[in-house]
C-alpha cells in the first residue's frame, strides 16, 4: 500500500516534501509507521511491542516507555526518512487503557514522549479507530467489501464501523477474555483457564457479552457485516470448518451458536486436538465466538461475511487533518486530555493559543 512504484525516482532522504508527515500506529501489539510527502510514500518497518498484556496485569506504563521511545526514534532512522517531517503517534487500545488506569500520569508520559522523540502522541477514541478501520478495509478490499459495516476485533478493542457511523468498545481478543475470566472468577493472570464452562457459566458469559454491546444497535443502525480480522477469519472460521460447517465465505448464527455449545464443554487440550488451532487462537476461541455471537445478536444478523485483509490505521491516520492539527498544538492537547480524556480529540485545536 505504501511501497514505492517500480522505477520511480526516490527523493533523497534528507529532502522532505512540502507536506511531509510521519504517522505511528501504536496498537496493542506493536508500533507500525508510514510516511507521506515523499512521492508515493515509504513503507516503514514495524516493531513488535505488547503493551496491553502488561497493563492488564498491573504493570505501570512508565516501565514500558523506554521500548516505546526506542521504536519512535529508530523506525524513521531505519527507513531513512526526512528529518523534519511532522510526526504524529496514534495511541489505540493499550493507550486508552493507560488513560483509564491513570489519566494524569498518562498525560505526563505523553509530554515526555514528545520531549524525547519529537512525536506528538494522541489517545485516539474508539469510534475514530472504527472509522479508520472502515476506510482502510474499503481501500484494501474494494469490491470484495459488500456489506455496510466491518467487524474488527483487535487485541484490546473491537470496532463495528461503517462509512458514517461506528461503534467501538474496549473488548478485544485479550481484554474480553480477561474481563470474562474476572467475571467468572477464573485465574486472570498471564494464563486464564476459561475452559471448560458449565452451562450456567456459559449463560452468564452470553448475558455479559450482550450487556456490553447493548448500545451497539443504536450507534450503528441497521446493516450488514463483514469480519476482517484474524480472530474471526482464521480462529473462528477454522474451528467451524473442523466441525464440518462454514465451508464458504460466511458463517451463520446457528452454526456459531451450536459450535459454542459444543466447544465450551471441552478442556483447552481437547479444543486444540479437535480444531488444530495454534496458541495464538485456541485459548481465546470460545470467548471470541461469544463476542462475535453477541455482535450478530445485537445487529439481528443471521450471517456474517468473512474477508481477511491486512489493514492498519496508518492510511487514515496520515490523512487525519484534525489529528495533525493537534500535533502542532500538543501541549494544549495534553491539557485537554487531562480535562476531557480521549474525547479531547473531538475538541477544536483552533481554540488553543498558537504554539
Amino acid at each position: 500500500m505504501f511501497g514505492m512504484a517500480h522505477g520511480q525516482v526516490q527523493r533523497p532522504a534528507n529532502e522532505p516534501a512540502a507536506d511531509c508527515r510521519i504517522a505511528f500506529d501504536m496498537g496493542s501489539s506493536g508500533v507500525r509507521a508510514a510516511a507521506t510527502g515523499t512521492g508515493e510514500g515509504v513503507l516503514m518497518p514495524s516493531r513488535d511491542l505488547d503493551l496491553l498484556t502488561p497493563l492488564m496485569q498491573g504493570q505501570r506504563l512508565e516501565l514500558l516507555l523506554p521500548a516505546v521511545e526506542s521504536a519512535l526514534r529508530e523506525l524513521p532512522q531505519q527507513a531513512r526518512l526526512p528529518v523534519n517531517c511532522r510526526q504524529l503517534g496514534g495511541g489505540f487500545s493499550a493507550w486508552r487503557l493507560a488513560w483509564r488506569q491513570d489519566g494524569a500520569q498518562l498525560s505526563q508520559h505523553l509530554e515526555t514522549l514528545r520531549e524525547h522523540t519529537g512525536v506528538a502522541v494522541l489517545v485516539i477514541p474508539a469510534a475514530v479507530e472504527g472509522r479508520y478501520g472502515h476506510d482502510s478495509a474499503k481501500q484494501a478490499l474494494g469490491l470484495r467489501l459488500q456489506t455496510s459495516h466491518i467487524l474488527d476485533i483487535g487485541g484490546g478493542s473491537m470496532q463495528v464501523a461503517g462509512h458514517d457511523r461506528s461503534f467501538g468498545i474496549e473488548l478485544g481478543q485479550k481484554s474480553w477474555a480477561h474481563h470474562l475470566c474476572q467475571t467468572l472468577g477464573r485465574d486472570s493472570g498471564a494464563v486464564c483457564q476459561l475452559l471448560p464452562l458449565k452451562a450456567l457459566e456459559l449463560q452468564q458469559a452470553r448475558e455479559l457479552a450482550s450487556k456490553q454491546l447493548q448500545d451497539l444497535p443504536a450507534e450503528v443502525g441497521p446493516g450488514t457485516l463483514t469480519a476482517i480480522s484474524r480472530p474471526v477469519t482464521r480462529g473462528v472460521r477454522s474451528a467451524l470448518r473442523s466441525l464440518g460447517v462454514a465451508q464458504g465465505e460466511s458463517i451463520s448464527a446457528q452454526e456459531l451458536g451450536t459450535a459454542i455449545d459444543r466447544l465450551s464443554t471441552m478442556a483447552l487440550a481437547e479444543v486444540v486436538q479437535l480444531t488444530g488451532l495454534t496458541v495464538n487462537f485456541a485459548p481465546f476461541l470460545v470467548s471470541d465466538m461469544l463476542l462475535v455471537e453477541a455482535v450478530m445478536r445485537a445487529m439481528n444478523l443471521s450471517s456474517l461475511a468473512l474477508a481477511e485483509t491486512a489493514i492498519n490505521n496508518l492510511p487514515a491516520l496520515l490523512r487525519d487533518e484534525r489529528a495533525f492539527a493537534w500535533s502542532q498544538r500538543h501541549p494544549c492537547y495534553v491539557q485537554r486530555l487531562r480535562e476531557l480524556g480521549p474525547a479531547a480529540y473531538f475538541s477544536d485545536p483552533a481554540g488553543c493559543a498558537k504554539p
